[in-house]
């Protein structure tokens, strides 16, 4: 007995080697038979996390502790590539469309995911006055402004479209997406708790800090590393310093209150530009899709169970859904249009906006939480990334690779 009671104790102890069996080959097979179907294997991968969600959640302890760390690296990592395949030239262009493509993806979703709720849907709001309704129904359209760029990045990548104008608008676009998002958050979370001690100038001045920080720390970066380009010695280590870099500014960046994968994603700008960029993309793309990222969109899949709750307010949730996806398509693909960019690029820019996943949740459960939108909006927001991680990646690739698309749109 006592044999079997240490087995069993050793099991439980290092169950955690079993959990990453489970999920690495869910995403294995996942990918697989996405590639059957040609489609992105980062499709396979979120569905098979969705449909292995409650079987897998009970066995995983409710998403343990280590899977979450190991999928926050694999998004992180993700977004390090995406900046070290950036061309720096073709960013600065890309800037001023950028920030045009943005403001329709913020627009339009905040608009209407704050006037539709409000004008047809109040039972659905938690009961107040109309001017605090109002707030609560603002509270849902900011929600919507959420993008979840990490999706696409996979996506492009594997069509080797990250580093085309497209591309690069719609990575642009997200981080300046995300920055109006944190702020306007901020805003509305004021303005719906007053007495809360958020400091909206305060952070404006750290976002800039962080930004104005983070272009000189890059030009000596850059500069140093360029300069020491030839001893051997530092040659070897250049890869440890650029992971050590990347989780650097990421943790920066949250101290900052802007997104982990917005510094990743700076971080590998900046070693985008030195002569190792090459060498640091093909030995961390190794470790990263072999390992890390392959858990994240799995537990995408995991956390986004939809309970048969939906079924008590589907035209609710449909409404959501259809504000949320089109509101990006067509805010962007105006602003797209807007920066001279042709009625195809614009439907790629758009559709590349569409998804929604981890920001999306968490914002919607800090205002489950704070009894600011009801559980009715917490399901709809639920099925919204749900239906947007599953239609972005066939949608993109329909989009780049079918001259169809133009017709479509």
């Amino acid at each position: 007995m006592e044999v079997i009671e240490s087995i069993l104790q050793g099991l439980e102890e290092k169950k955690f080697l079993l959990d990453l069996v489970l999920l690495l080959s869910a995403a294995s097979i996942g990918g697989w038979l996405s590639g059957l179907i040609k489609m992105p294997k980062v499709l396979g991968q979120i569905l098979l996390g969705i449909i292995l969600g409650p079987t897998v959640l009970g066995w995983l302890n409710g998403q343990n502790e280590m899977i979450h760390t190991m999928s926050e690296i694999g998004v992180i990592f993700l977004m390090f590539l995406a900046g070290l395949e950036t061309d720096v030239n073709e960013l600065k262009s890309s800037g001023k469309g950028a920030s045009v493509i943005a403001a329709g993806g913020v627009i339009f979703p905040l608009f209407f995911g704050t006037v539709i709720p409000y004008l047809l849907f109040k039972q659905y709001l938690p009961e107040g006055t109309g001017h605090q309704q109002f707030l609560f129904a603002l509270y849902i359209g900011t929600i919507l402004t959420a993008t979840s760029v990490s999706i696409s990045v996979s996506v492009l990548r594997d069509m080797k479209k990250l580093s085309s104008k497209e591309g690069l608008s719609i990575l642009s676009a997200a981080i300046i997406d995300d920055v109006l998002g944190i702020i306007l958050l901020a805003v509305i979370t004021g303005m719906v708790n007053p007495s809360g001690n958020s400091s909206i100038i305060g952070l404006i001045i750290r976002i800039v800090s962080f930004f104005v920080i983070t272009f000189i720390v890059g030009i000596i970066i850059s500069k140093l590393i360029t300069s020491f380009a030839m001893g051997s010695a530092w040659s070897e280590k250049i890869i440890i310093f650029a992971i050590i870099s990347c989780f650097l500014f990421a943790f920066m960046a949250e101290v900052f209150k802007i997104a982990a994968i917005t510094g990743a994603y700076l971080v590998g700008v900046i070693f985008s530009t030195t002569p190792y960029q090459r060498k640091i993309t093909d030995r961390i793309q190794v470790l990263a899709y072999s390992l890390f990222t392959p858990i994240f969109f799995v537990s995408i899949g995991l956390k986004v169970a939809i309970t048969s709750e939906i079924f008590k307010y589907w035209k609710y949730a449909i409404v959501i859904v259809l504000i949320a996806v089109f509101g990006k398509i067509i805010g962007c693909g105006l602003g797209a249009l807007i920066s001279k960019f042709n009625l195809r690029q614009a439907f790629q820019i758009g559709v590349g906006m569409i998804a929604r996943a981890e920001v999306a949740l968490i914002i919607a459960s800090q205002g489950v939480a704070s009894k600011v939108i009801s559980d009715a909006t917490f399901t709809s927001i639920v099925l919204l990334v749900v239906i947007s991680t599953i239609v972005t990646p066939p949608l993109l690739k329909f989009s780049f690779s079918n001259k169809k698309a133009e017709e479509a749109v």
